[in-house]
């Protein structure tokens, strides 16, 4: 009985997990009155309609008036409305829907994309189903479905039906979407009827960016030997080097017969390991601390959404340049990827993007040294800034001493740009990089 409660108490702080995790929730309630409210609004967001919800309360302010004017028959239109009510929630009820749906959601989409959310949906029992929506409840605050939610007028015993809506996000991030559910609010459509179903909840929004025509990136003194047999063995081979003659100990696959033909001795071909081409991109996270009322309306870092965008058309241009990848982001957590052919894709960088957050203090003091030591065996690297100061040059002077070739981009709000900048640093714009302006580097 003890754990039973036990585990009720749980479910109850843990908040109605249906909904998803909205922005304005963080981690788990411990006081009662803030989870009842939050129970209380997920009820009646999942069971009662905009018109159903104007009835309940022209119902209790009719209740109320009628309590302190007794004199007035006022109180009969309040029993009426409240039969209205119950009379709706029988009806649910009994036509409630038994069908069950499973959602697929697309694994990732960029900003401002159109991506299909896709629905199958079986009727179960004896009775057919009417006025049917999939996903009733609100999405988080940034995502949306511009062209209205999936629903289907009838469904009758028996059948199977596919559907599809279009999902839209207008922010990176990581998004937990409110579980898959279909509800009913037929005869009167003041209550509904919820039927839970299964499908994904996770979706990931790339930030948009617009892709590079052009990256000038400096070549470094370092290079990777044996790069194609480290990175990936699909599809690949050792550069043909030339012949030679042959000696004991050599594979006999690699016998060139025209030579031995020719020079009537064994000949054997010779190969040599290529190399690949690998590169660092460094992404700063650093960003002005929010007023609170920026943080209260959740509103964007215009110079730290430039940086992600111009950060995720580097990796893209990168990546179709067939090169090995080493990102690096330091922000409340620090991030290492390499990717390229095999070891990872372009999709694996652009997550880790999406979810990167802002770092409101020195981002390279954690990580700086160890950052050098790593950084310095690769043969170049593009580094993105959104500040400058003494910490960032010592950085990129290091990187240059180590011989890596190191091509700096200072994203910037400011119409002028730092008084010590060097030469060598290039500046954009964060409008330019946000309205895609920003083609070539």
């Amino acid at each position: 009985m003890m754990k039973r409660l036990r585990r009720l108490k749980n479910a109850f702080y843990a908040g109605p997990r249906f909904l998803g995790v909205q922005p304005w929730r963080r981690g788990r309630y411990q006081s009662p009155t803030l989870t009842a409210g939050l129970w209380l609004y997920a009820l009646a967001v999942r069971h009662l309609t905009m018109a159903g919800g104007l009835v309940f309360l022209c119902c209790g302010l009719v209740t109320l008036y009628a309590l302190f004017t007794l004199r007035m028959p006022i109180y009969i239109l309040a029993f009426s409305l409240l039969a209205l009510l119950l009379t709706n929630l029988v009806g649910a009820w009994v036509f409630r829907p038994r069908v069950e749906v499973e959602r697929s959601l697309p694994a990732r989409l960029g900003v401002g994309w159109d991506q299909p959310v896709t629905y199958l949906l079986r009727k179960r029992g004896r009775r057919p189903a009417w006025d049917l929506i999939l996903d009733p409840m609100p999405l988080p605050r940034f995502l949306s479905f511009p062209a209205g939610r999936a629903a289907v007028p009838a469904l009758a015993a028996g059948e199977s039906l596919r559907l599809t809506a279009f999902l839209r996000a207008r922010r990176r991030g990581r998004y937990v979407l409110p579980q898959t559910m279909v509800s009913s609010a037929f005869p009167f459509h003041l209550w509904r009827q919820t039927c839970a179903g299964r499908g994904d909840r996770t979706v990931i929004v790339y930030p948009a960016f617009t892709p590079l025509e052009e990256l000038a990136l400096p070549t470094g003194l370092r290079y990777q030997s044996g790069g194609i047999a480290l990175s990936s063995k699909v599809g690949n081979s050792m550069e043909f080097q030339g012949t030679r003659e042959f000696r004991d100990g050599d594979d006999p696959r690699r016998i060139h017969w025209r030579s031995w033909a020719r020079t009537s001795f064994p000949v054997v071909k010779e190969f040599c390991e290529e190399y690949l081409c690998r590169t660092a991109l460094i992404v700063d996270t650093h960003a002005l601390r929010p007023y609170f009322w920026e943080v209260w309306m959740q509103l964007e870092d215009p110079v730290f959404e430039a940086a992600l965008s111009l950060a995720a058309a580097v990796a893209d241009r990168l990546f179709h340049r067939d090169t090995i990848i080493d990102l690096f982001a330091a922000g409340p957590e620090v991030y290492r990827f390499q990717g390229g052919r095999s070891l990872g894709f372009l999709e694996n960088i652009l997550d880790i993007l999406a979810c990167l957050g802002p770092h409101y203090g020195e981002p390279f003091a954690a990580f700086r040294d160890d950052l050098i030591e790593e950084v310095a065996r690769i043969s170049s690297a593009v580094v993105v800034l959104t500040a400058w100061n003494d910490v960032r040059r010592e950085l990129l002077e290091q990187l240059q001493m180590a011989g890596v070739g190191a091509r700096a981009v200072l994203v910037t709000g400011r119409p002028k740009p730092p008084d010590d900048l060097p030469s060598f640093v290039t500046l954009v714009r964060a409008k330019d990089v946000l309205e895609g302006r920003c083609t070539r580097l």
